[in-house]
């Protein structure tokens, strides 16, 4: 049975996003990326035992494009694929939304992650001082990326859960493999902590 786990925040959040979830899972091996938007960027070594990668938001697709060894299955929270609109991904954000973004984060960092955080579901104080290269090289991967192709590879090893309110279309599309729409906005590891833990307890319990 799998007891560890791999997990990536999303933008423009950072590792205590998943202090909630995780108190739900006290027997398991947690490794959990800081990806530097607040803080140094923290990337400890993938587990050294058989482990599930879990992503939110983009934290999924940080994922999809990184080499997993080990990895017995993916779990994402409102994830996507890819981000931005494509004749073959229609549900995508506008890529012309991503750019205003960039250049907006330039002039008031603090003013773009409040707005945005606040359309995913939260007005909590940051965690720290915005790192601006990073949050930009964040939003450069949301703009460019597209793994849709790597999803796919990944067949029913690739288990998520969105938020039937998530704003954002890429996250409502899913993906191809077995997924569960809940109740719910764009952070559903923060309001439904306990909802998610027994989601991925369920794929800790089927890994082999």
């Amino acid at each position: 049975m799998t007891r560890a786990l791999y997990l990536v925040h999303g933008w423009g959040f950072d590792a205590s996003f998943w202090a909630p979830l995780l108190a739900h899972l006290p027997d398991v091996n947690a490794q959990v990326v800081n990806c530097g938007y607040f803080a140094s960027e923290d990337r400890p070594a993938l587990p050294d035992m058989p482990y599930l990668a879990i992503g939110h938001s983009a934290g999924s697709l940080a994922l999809l494009g990184q080499d997993l060894p080990g990895c017995e299955g993916l779990v994402f929270f409102n994830g996507f694929p890819r981000f931005t609109a494509a004749a073959d991904f229609p549900d995508g954000t506008p890529e012309r939304v991503l750019t205003r973004m960039r250049a907006r984060l330039k002039r008031d960092p603090v003013a773009v992650l409040h707005d945005f955080r606040a359309l995913c579901g939260t007005e909590a104080p940051l965690p720290g001082a915005p790192d601006v290269d990073a949050l930009d090289r964040g939003l450069e991967a949301l703009q460019h990326q597209d793994h849709q192709t790597r999803a796919a590879d990944w067949g029913n090893r690739l288990h998520w859960m969105t938020g039937t309110d998530d704003p954002f279309g890429a996250a409502q599309a899913g993906f191809t493999s077995p997924g569960e729409r809940v109740a719910g906005g764009h952070l559903l590891p923060l309001t439904h902590p306990g909802l998610c833990a027994d989601f991925v307890r369920r794929r800790l319990d089927d890994a082999p």
